[in-house]
């Protein structure tokens, strides 16, 4: 897979400009119904600080299915030991960098490093979310970062508590925040309390915003342990009212499993919630057929607008063949997950997580 990426890169890098004029190119498999207008002319700027190298690992968008307007956040997969991550390294440790790209530096150098603490929990992955908002009339905000623990090492049944600080420590520098030891332990306590087979896959923050520290929780598999874990972990909202909406999923057979995404502060655990929906073990997947009945459900739910819906469904996945100056390209796309948030004891919003993958294809006369 390293070899394919590298190879990725390399043709993607003189393909175009930038990430903004890269989806431009592909814009035909963009739904405008999903992103359109103001929005999409914002996202492409956005996009033009962002190499074009960086397609060859995953990228997409975040779709509110709940919400009229043709708009969507920008997410970009950032990987160690890359062209692309030499990129950024290079920019944050230019002579007057501003903290955004030298704290993208410092986790690269860190991540890149096979002996460091960080990198044996997290890896060399991250992904950089990008809020997309023409209407804010203020300077874009910097992207949000999240890093993804790897494997099992923080599953429950662990003993973690160097791993949990390396990552809580790394999201404090990248805020631009202090050390907090009581909001170490708010964090210490969600996998403390980890129910068998559930694991912390996701911890990340936004450093633009009011400092708030993200923790994906996954492998649930019904209502009963959605809830015993919202009481164990002491969550300040209505942990039956989360159960009834995932029974509701559950006597539909909606999902394989489900993931919780809690805010953490120094204050403690926030009374938002996320519920994240996974239709199969794998996350990639490139076939509608195997969401059917999670959209089904949604759908009768009520919690999505039927058109964005019905565009999800005949927009959002499969793959083609794209003929480049650099040679040939597939370009995969598919759904990886739907995530409903609670706000006051209600879903008020839900969201498509969309994937695009560009792949070069090694013909004989290139090789």
């Amino acid at each position: 897979m390293k070899e394919d990426w590298a190879y990725t890169e390399q043709c993607l890098h003189p393909l175009a400009d930038s990430m903004g004029h890269l989806l431009a190119m592909i814009r035909p498999y963009v739904s405008a119904r999903m992103i359109d207008g103001p929005d999409w002319e914002h996202l492409l700027d956005r996009a033009l600080t962002i190499p074009p190298s960086i397609a060859a690992f995953p990228f997409g968008f975040e779709i509110p299915l709940h919400d009229s307007r043709p708009r969507a956040d920008l997410g970009v997969s950032l990987v160690g030991d890359s062209l692309t991550s030499k990129i950024y390294r290079d920019r944050g440790h230019a002579v007057g960098a501003d903290h955004p790209d030298k704290s993208l530096a410092w986790l690269l150098d860190e991540m890149d490093q096979e002996d460091s603490l960080l990198c044996r929990v997290v890896g060399k992955k991250m992904l950089l979310e990008f809020d997309i908002d023409s209407d804010s009339g203020s300077p874009p905000p910097d992207p949000g970062i999240f890093l993804y623990p790897v494997d099992d090492v923080l599953a429950s049944g662990t003993h973690r508590t160097r791993e949990i600080r390396a990552v809580h420590d790394a999201l404090a520098f990248v805020g631009g925040w202090d050390q907090n030891a009581v909001e170490f332990q708010h964090i210490k306590k969600l996998h403390e309390k980890l129910l068998p087979n559930t694991i912390i896959r996701a911890a990340g923050t936004f450093p633009s915003r009011k400092r708030v520290i993200r923790i994906a929780v996954t492998g649930f598999r019904k209502a009963e342990e959605i809830e015993t874990y919202l009481y164990r972990v002491g969550w300040p909202g209505t942990a039956s009212a989360v159960s009834e909406a995932v029974t509701f999923l559950d006597d539909r057979q909606a999902y394989a499993y489900l993931g919780i995404h809690f805010d953490v502060a120094p204050e403690g655990i926030g009374p938002a919630l996320g519920l994240s929906v996974f239709a199969r073990e794998n996350e990639w997947l490139k076939d509608i057929r195997h969401w059917t009945p999670a959209v089904k459900a949604i759908d009768e739910w009520g919690l999505a607008l039927p058109e964005k819906l019905n565009e999800l469904v005949e927009w959002s996945t499969g793959s083609t063949t794209l003929f480049t100056p650099e040679g040939p390209m597939m370009l995969i796309r598919g759904i990886h997950h739907l995530k409903l948030s609670i706000t006051d004891d209600r879903f008020s919003a839900i969201k498509a997580y969309t994937f695009f993958l560009m792949m070069s294809m090694r013909t004989k006369a290139r090789t």
